[in-house]
């Protein structure tokens, strides 16, 4: 099945709020301290996605499973590339070839500038995702704080 993938204006807020929110728990249970995770609520991705609106080098994508949604996509355009600040799609949709899906999508909507993308070192299903989807890691690790202290490893799309 194919997904559809639309940017989010304004009226989209309540979607990517309970979407990003959902996924993103999903996604980092049991890496991320319990408590760190119940403070990611739909309200405060509602929140991040309506400071957003203004800012010309930020946009979200909603993806879609016919009509329901079932991830999101934060870019953040830079000088030199656009980052992948997010892309999340929620567990009971995952392995379907969406998130493959959504990568051949951004390629072609991104074109020319490079893509990057920062990943949890310990996460090595996603990792291996965008291994599989020709992001390569080239050397750059940061130190982030979710609770706890994390390692994120930058990747390149080749």
């Amino acid at each position: 099945m194919f997904v559809r993938i639309e940017k989010a204006g304004t009226e989209y807020a309540d979607i990517i709020g309970q979407v990003h929110s959902e996924a993103w728990q999903q996604t980092y249970a049991g890496v991320f301290p319990e408590s760190f995770l119940r403070e990611d609520t739909a309200e405060k991705r509602k929140q991040e996605f309506l400071e957003t609106l203004g800012n010309k080098d930020i946009f979200y994508y909603i993806v879609y499973e016919d009509t329901i949604p079932i991830g999101i996509v934060k870019v953040i355009e830079e000088p030199d590339a656009y980052e992948i600040a997010s892309l999340y799609i929620l567990e009971k949709y995952r392995n379907k070839g969406y998130g493959k899906q959504v990568i051949a999508y951004l390629q072609k909507e991104l074109n020319p500038k490079r893509i990057r993308l920062w990943v949890l070192e310990e996460n090595t299903k996603a990792r291996r995702f965008y291994e599989n989807n020709s992001f390569e890691f080239f050397g750059n690790t940061r130190l982030i704080h979710r609770g706890q202290a994390f390692i994120q490893l930058e990747y390149y799309l080749k």
